[in-house]
């Protein structure tokens, strides 16, 4: 008798708030907690599965480069181990054009310090050094913004306080250097984020330790020497904010100084103008708040907010959620609509660039949103391209932030557990752009937990047959296989690396296309084990339309279902195709 050894298997709110007049009791940080688990494919499985040579970066079918995506092409990807920072994660992501020699720097943040990296040649991108975190602290956060060619970063680590680093010692900097900071302030100690209102010259540091959390304003006008120029702490924690010179409908404040605060639970709007004496002009919440996160003005009108919030979709189950505000009223802003993406995944930075929402999504990569119809209340995804192949589902991998402004038109993206994606959106097919596909149908995981010993060798369908070598699961979805109306003639043969053993047969097509497979969508079942081929017929009804997936499952002596996983034996999907 054969033996085997077994093998293991695989802070609600329900009303509007509007104009509140009381603070935050208490700051508290986000949820993000690193999670690649359950990722399922990667690009790299992928191209395996296609074969050398099979895919290019350009965005074609659907794919770049085994990376999912519509309007946007792969460029280049460097990985996070050639970046100076050895396997540590990465965080946010900023950019710098060298004034002087038109140089685009991709400024990534990681677990242990800042990346520099040369992507001037956007297929070939050079890292030019590692600047370590003040003290060689680490942290998962870390932030960064630039001006006046400095570069300004703070952390959530332990007394990290704001580096300043001179990014002119750039252009002549070896590859693979390790840099030091040209200057630091020690005003505070660790820091969530960053925000810098370059016509005005201030920093907006937010998180802090200083100020409960809220706007600690940093005057920059000698950039090597920041200094300190007020607080604002009345509505407690700050996450993020965007500061800009208010040039918007709202005459009351035509020509002051804005920062509009993501305040965990509203958005805060303060006139900053008196550094001394800031001035807090309303706070504004919404329904099912979560946690408010971080949002962006859509123009330089001023007129439009877009926003996300960071726990909405794990907290409710929705999917990607964006918030659109009106606030050509700063005293009263209102919600106008809430866009609902088509993918689960939690949403995480967002900047606006000529009139479309650019937004990262963790695991459903960079999405790009069309704006046409927003006085409405409405967007509309017109480009995408997904840095997590095999799961778009509400965890923190992937996506952490963009940076869109570089004049060459690429964008640079820092995917937390893998590294570095400069991007290209190809703008005249987004604005000629029919909506994208809906994403992939995703099927119930099935496989074996060995197929060392026994795996499937070959099926034929109608004489046609398709050979393969043995995996526990193996996707062919790339094999289309053509069957009849009617009656199809099939056969199906084991392989064994050694004795051969009772092998029991079944197949199962979504002929709905529902992503599931139904007892009644099962087209073969042998009957009983055998150590031989099996063969017979499969009826294929008149109805089958459109291609679909088929999957046969060879199990070691019992009957197999369709989905989960069993000792030993194999499962295969294909695609298939139905000819009247």
């Amino acid at each position: 008798m054969k033996r085997k050894s077994l093998v293991s298997a695989l802070l609600s709110f329900s009303v509007v708030f509007s104009g509140l007049s009381w603070g935050h009791s208490a700051m508290y940080k986000d949820n993000y907690q690193y999670d690649n688990s359950n990722e399922g494919l990667t690009a790299a499985q992928i191209r395996l599965l296609k074969g050398p040579g099979a895919l290019s970066n350009l965005c074609v079918d659907g794919s770049a480069n085994g990376y999912p995506c519509h309007n946007i092409h792969l460029q280049a990807f460097m990985a996070k181990a050639e970046m100076g920072g050895g396997s540590n994660n990465l965080n946010d992501i900023w950019g710098w054009t060298d004034p002087v020699t038109g140089k685009e720097i991709a400024i990534v943040g990681r677990t242990q310090g800042t990346a520099f990296v040369d992507i001037s040649d956007p297929v070939n991108p050079v890292h030019l050094g590692l600047l370590p975190g003040h003290n060689n602290s680490s942290s998962s956060w870390r932030d960064m913004k630039v001006y006046n060619d400095h570069a300004y970063i703070v952390s959530e680590a332990s007394n990290h306080g704001l580096q300043v680093f001179d990014l002119t010692q750039l252009r002549t900097a070896s590859p693979g250097s390790t840099f030091s900071e040209t200057a630091h302030m020690n005003d505070f100690g660790s820091a969530h984020n960053i925000a810098i209102n370059e016509d005005s010259g201030y920093a907006y540091i937010v998180g802090s330790n200083q100020c409960s959390g809220g706007l600690f304003m940093v005057n920059l006008i000698n950039p090597g020497s920041p200094s300190y120029a007020g607080c604002f702490s009345a509505d407690g924690y700050t996450h993020d904010t965007q500061c800009v010179h208010y040039q918007g409908p709202d005459t009351a404040y035509s020509g002051r100084e804005i920062c509009v605060a993501y305040n965990e639970d509203t958005i805060t709007i303060v006139d900053v103008s008196d550094k001394s004496n800031p001035v807090q002009i309303s706070r504004s919440g919404y329904s099912g708040s979560r946690y408010t996160h971080q949002g962006w003005f859509l123009n330089d009108s001023q007129t439009t907010l877009i926003m996300n919030d960071e726990l909405d979709e794990s907290g409710t189950g929705n999917n990607t959620t964006s918030y659109i505000w009106d606030v050509t009223d700063l005293d009263n802003p209102s919600e106008i609509g809430r866009y609902i993406g088509p993918t689960p995944a939690i949403d995480h930075n967002l900047y606006t660039l000529n009139n479309y929402v650019i937004e990262t999504n963790y695991r459903a990569g960079l999405r790009i949103l069309k704006t046409d119809d927003i006085a409405n209340g409405n967007l509309s995804e017109a480009a995408y391209f997904d840095t997590i192949p095999g799961s778009d589902s509400a965890q923190y991998s992937g996506t952490w932030s963009n940076y869109p402004y570089f004049a060459s038109g690429n964008i640079v993206l820092s995917d937390i557990g893998t590294g570095l994606f400069i991007v290209k959106p190809d703008w005249d097919a987004i604005e000629n752009d029919t909506p994208p596909p809906p994403p992939p149908t995703s099927y119930c995981q099935a496989s074996s937990n060995n197929a060392s010993e026994e795996w499937i060798g070959e099926v034929a369908f109608n004489g046609t047959s398709y050979a393969s070598a043995g995996a526990p699961y193996s996707d062919h979805t790339d094999i289309t296989v053509s069957l009849n109306a009617g009656s199809n003639t099939v056969a199906f043969t084991p392989a064994f690396s050694g004795n051969s053993y009772r092998e029991y047969w079944r197949v199962w097509i979504d002929f709905n296309g529902d992503g599931t497979f139904a007892d009644s969508e099962q087209v073969f079942d042998s009957g009983s084990a055998s150590r031989n081929a099996v063969s017979g017929t499969m009826d294929i009804p008149a109805t089958a339309g459109a291609d679909t997936r088929m999957r046969i499952v060879m199990r070691y002596t019992s009957a197999p279902s369709a989905c989960g996983s069993f000792n030993y034996g194999e499962v295969e999907d294909y695609t298939v195709t139905f000819t009247p």
